[in-house]
């Protein structure tokens, strides 16, 4: 469920019931393979549960009371502000090393090579170095523990210290990630002190903000939680030595640990809800809800999350917002403003060779469908995955030269007006004067989705080039559409909410004087129009 809603709030700028089911479809799949592959480690037919990523169940620390007291929800609600900041740092610094990347290395292999091994050889230096000069042992707990705690003593690494003790870094540096988390949110005693969690907190998260963005599957998730989870526990050691009465460290090591994660991805529902699904103790939605909450308001005063920022930097990839930012808001844009006037059309019966060259020229997914017959009125629009699905299927034919029952349209080529008959052999079922049936039904146009074929992929005989084809009974004859006088923020939710990729825009004739995609809508190519706008009023 969390993964959902991690789709919904994260990666989606437009929504759907259709959408929900496929993503819910997909999580289902997802856990389900898991879950078998799990079963190869365990007792056949059996689901090994322990090998899930889970944070381990908080148990209620007072019976049936909550574990903390309701003025630490301040703290709390403190402790977001400052994983906003650190979110916030962290993503200003991993913004201008992806820049750097891009810029220095991206554009060769063999740079990029260098770099994951360089970065792997620091990375497992400085792993390996801060456990090594790490002197202090510290005893294991004498005292019954729980069976829980038991397992997680078992994992504490004894490294350079004689038996009987640990190496408080080694235990953190050299187990599994979720390990550590696990270590860090339920073994008490303190047994993680100050400077350990200094030591590992500061190296860890710096080095996180360098490695991702590297020619690896380097996450975010996870570092993100577990460099959070010792910041919150080092939060926690110290409240306590100055009120003892509050809660466990442990408790603070999870706030930490949805602060800093919730600073770096601005995400409040879905990761609450992950939170939840990986704690399994509902005390803890209310200071969560918190928690993540201040730490996106404090993030969002200085940048954007990182997932958003690393999208922005992949060329042709524009992901909307879910509002219009202030500034071009107020700004007095109108959509002729935004539009592209570089208009490419075709005509309701548009020449084979006509539509082989626009779509060759040019990289457009949608066109206007335009009867400079009716005064250039806007008659529709239709896809370019439609288009090369009709050239496929060969879904044209050759002008009745005999203009039979009168049919004949005049069109303009090459700025000379031409006269040739609609009528289209085999396009058609006649029937009393009337056309039904197309060519090419609309069921071959669906079942075609999504391996579309390209244009440069059919092949056209001798003589096709000078055929016709009749785009209406294909195209979208009621297609959505925008004024031109319209102002930019009803051009942007309209874009946004009715998940368009293409709106032509009109005059109050309905005749089209350009087109809005999503590259008009971006932050860039507003700058750019405000820039222009602001220029002209000097």
């Amino acid at each position: 469920i969390g993964g959902i809603l991690f789709a919904l709030e994260e990666g989606a700028s437009y929504w759907k019931p259709s959408l929900t089911w496929r993503t819910f479809f997909c999580s289902m799949v997802a856990f389900t393979s898991l879950l078998m592959l799990n079963t190869l480690g365990a007792e056949f037919g059996k689901v090994g549960y322990n090998k899930l990523f889970s944070f381990g169940n908080f148990v209620y620390e007072q019976g049936g009371l909550s574990s903390y007291a309701v003025y630490e929800l301040f703290l709390f609600i403190l402790l977001g502000a400052v994983g906003g900041l650190i979110g916030a740092i962290f993503n200003h610094v991993n913004e201008h090393i992806t820049q750097w990347r891009l810029k220095k290395v991206n554009h060769s292999k063999a740079k990029r090579f260098l770099e994951v091994v360089i970065i792997s050889i620091g990375v497992s230096v400085t792993t390996f170095l801060l456990p090594w000069m790490w002197t202090k042992c510290t005893p294991l707990p004498e005292n019954d523990v729980g069976e829980s705690e038991q397992d997680l003593l078992e994992e504490l690494v004894q490294f350079t210290c004689p038996p009987g003790t640990y190496n408080e870094l080694a235990s953190l540096w050299f187990t599994e990630p979720g390990v550590a988390i696990r270590q860090l949110f339920h073994l008490h005693k303190h047994a993680f002190s100050d400077l350990a969690l200094i030591l590992f907190f500061v190296p860890y998260i710096s080095l996180a903000v360098v490695v991702y963005g590297i020619a690896v599957p380097s996450g975010l998730f996870v570092p993100s939680l577990l460099s959070g989870a010792a910041f919150g526990r080092l939060v926690g050691n110290m409240a306590l030595r100055v009120y003892p009465n509050l809660a466990f460290s442990n408790i603070y090591a999870l706030i930490g640990a949805a602060a800093v994660l919730g600073g770096m991805a601005r995400m409040t529902i879905s990761l609450t809800v992950i939170l939840l699904e990986c704690t399994g103790n509902e005390q803890f939605v209310l200071p969560l809800m918190l928690t993540l909450m201040t730490a996106r308001i404090v993030g969002q005063l200085f940048n954007h999350d990182l997932y958003h920022i690393h999208i922005h930097f992949k060329k042709g990839v524009y992901f909307m917002e879910s509002e219009l930012k202030s500034v071009p808001r107020h700004h007095d844009l109108t959509a002729r403003q935004i539009m592209s006037d570089q208009v490419v059309f075709f005509r309701p019966v548009e020449k084979v060779s006509n539509i082989i060259d626009t779509l060759h020229s040019c990289n457009h997914s949608f066109f206007p469908v335009v009867d400079p017959e009716d005064g250039g009125v806007l008659s529709g629009t239709i896809g370019r995955n439609e288009l090369c699905v009709l050239l496929q299927q060969r879904a044209f034919g050759h002008p009745n030269e005999d203009g039979e029952n009168g049919n004949s349209h005049h069109y303009k080529s090459g700025g000379l007006a031409r006269q040739s008959s609609a009528m289209i052999y085999n396009n058609y079922m006649e029937y009393q004067g009337k056309h039904f049936f197309p060519l090419v039904e609309w069921n071959v146009l669906e079942n075609a989705y999504p391996k579309f074929p390209k244009v440069e992929d059919v092949r056209f005989h001798d003589g096709d080039r000078d055929c016709l084809m009749d785009l209406r009974p294909y195209a979208n004859m009621a297609p959505v559409t925008i004024q031109e006088k319209a102002s930019l923020s009803r051009t942007y939710e309209v874009f946004r909410t009715l998940g368009m990729r293409f709106l032509p825009v009109v005059n109050c004739h309905n005749q089209v004087v350009g087109t809005i995609t999503r590259a008009d809508l971006n932050e860039e190519s507003l700058a750019g129009v405000m820039l222009v706008k602001g220029k002209k009023n000097r």
